[in-house]
């Protein structure tokens, strides 16, 4: 699985490199590998659509499900999982919240808006957030001075909107970010609830990515009990994001432009969900819990995912393996590292751009409005049909 002949070192070249290391795997050192290590060609890509659609069981939610959690108010929290397409109508507050790096989740973003305004006549207000996370594996994308994805994540998800929505209603709530983490993301909602002197908040979460969903609620509600959320109760309703998966990958841009990169996504979205866990009963085996155990989580049958986790994980930690597989830190590092260098050079800033512009193109036409005299009125006559 490790194909050296589609590199420029042997593996004793690399272990050599490791050692040197001292087997890091942060972003600095992934960067020392890229700069050293030239990718050759593509190494062959497993691309099952069965596999994808058993990490979607694993990873996602259905909508119609309710987690109750302990808050930093002192009482309890309930977290809706819903459809795209079906918002709950009694939200207090509600914000659509876009993020998480899966460049395509701003297209679900528009979808869940414009059915919540055919239903209740409200557009609902837009925010995003997030840096260029990742471990360095987007610098080239992020890090330029053109392109429709460029600076930061949450400057690319406005940019992105605007291309669908009216310009004043995306950047009517915009404010700078500084999170580069999950937790981050949470910290900076709560921040702006604050700046908007709220305190209460319902932001409804639109990743992009239906293998992410247990993940970030896990995190999530694992984090709302922390005192220094007190002051603002949040409320989560996440709405799944289905995806069709086909062989020739149309509709996911990530997998066009390198397989690698969708892979990629799929396994952080999955490693976490059995490390540093806690029941909702407060049973425990870790010394420092970091998410809810989330149902199916435990009984999975992980040895499915084994390739997908220990090969591809250019966006994950080695610990992932380790806890999962049993794998050496060692031999776990080597595997990231490797999924890195394959995934950098598995697309080009061009491609990415090219991909979302295509996917953008092929949406604007399935919209079918023209017409309209305001925003409002525009998203009442698009197509009642639905993109995903």
């Amino acid at each position: 699985m490790k194909y050296f002949d589609c590199l420029n070192v042997t593996e004793h070249q690399l272990q050599w490199l490791l050692l040197s290391n001292n087997f890091a795997c942060d972003a600095s050192a992934r960067q020392l590998f890229a700069n050293r290590i030239q990718v050759l060609k593509p190494r062959p890509i497993e691309w099952s659509c069965g596999l994808l659609r058993a990490a979607e069981r694993l990873g996602g939610l259905i909508p119609g499900e309710t987690f109750e959690y302990p808050n930093a108010q002192g009482s309890t929290s309930t977290a809706l999982v819903v459809s795209l397409y079906d918002l709950p109508e009694d939200m207090v507050n509600p914000y659509l919240y876009c993020f998480s790096g899966v460049m395509y989740a701003p297209i679900y973003a528009f979808e869940a808006l414009r059915f919540f305004a055919k239903k209740t006549g409200f557009v609902l207000p837009f925010i995003s957030s997030g840096k260029e996370s990742n471990k360095g594996l987007f610098n080239s994308l992020f890090h330029r001075d053109n392109g429709l994805i460029r600076g930061t994540e949450y400057d690319s998800y406005y940019r992105i909107m605007a291309e669908l929505a009216d310009r004043n209603w995306v950047y009517q709530n915009y404010t700078k970010c500084d999170d580069d983490s999950t937790a981050g993301n949470l910290v900076e909602l709560y921040n702006f609830a604050k700046s908007k002197k709220l305190g209460e908040v319902t932001f409804v979460l639109i990743s992009g990515n239906p293998h992410y969903d247990k993940r970030l609620l896990s995190e999530w509600m694992w984090q709302l009990k922390q005192p220094k959320f007190a002051d603002v109760k949040i409320n989560l309703v996440l709405a799944h994001c289905p995806m069709r998966y086909t062989f020739n990958t149309k509709e996911i841009p990530e997998a066009r432009i390198g397989h690698e990169i969708a892979m990629g996504y799929v396994a952080a979205a999955l490693g976490p969900l059995y490390k540093d866990t806690i029941s909702f009963d407060g049973q425990t085996t870790s010394e420092h819990p970091e998410r809810y155990l989330m149902p199916g989580v435990a009984d999975a049958n992980w040895e499915k995912f084994r390739n997908l986790i220990m090969y591809h994980s250019s966006m994950g930690w080695p610990d992932y393996q380790e806890l999962l597989y049993g794998i050496s830190h060692e031999e776990a590092v080597e595997n990231v590292i490797l999924a890195d260098l394959f995934a950098r050079a598995s697309f080009t800033p061009a491609d990415y751009d090219a991909g979302i512009g295509m996917m953008l193109y092929d949406y604007k036409r399935f919209l079918d409005c023209d017409g309209a005299a305001n925003f409002e009125e525009y998203l009442q006559k698009t197509t009642d049909d639905k993109f995903f």
